[in-house]
């Protein structure tokens, strides 16, 4: 499968991504949130805590790709 091309949002931590959410409430397009994985403990903003921010602000999670380096991008879009 391949990775979609769609604006890309970097977090480095779940209240980032919640401050995103909050000043992009009419977002219509499909975008993909990128978080660390694991391996960067001090970046690393899990699934759970991505859809859990997700669902508060009215978006839908969809397929989630593994990225360059320790990367992962999580294809988001209103619910």
């Amino acid at each position: 499968m391949s990775i979609p091309n769609l604006k890309r949002i970097k977090v480095s931590s779940e209240q980032e991504l919640r401050n995103w959410l909050a000043k992009h409430p009419d977002q219509e397009q499909s975008i993909m949130v990128v978080t660390c994985d694991k391996k960067s403990h001090d970046k690393h903003v899990s699934r759970e805590q991505v859809r859990n921010a997700l669902v508060e602000h009215g978006w839908a999670d969809g397929p989630r790709y593994t990225l360059k380096g320790n990367l992962i991008g999580h294809v988001i879009n209103h619910a």
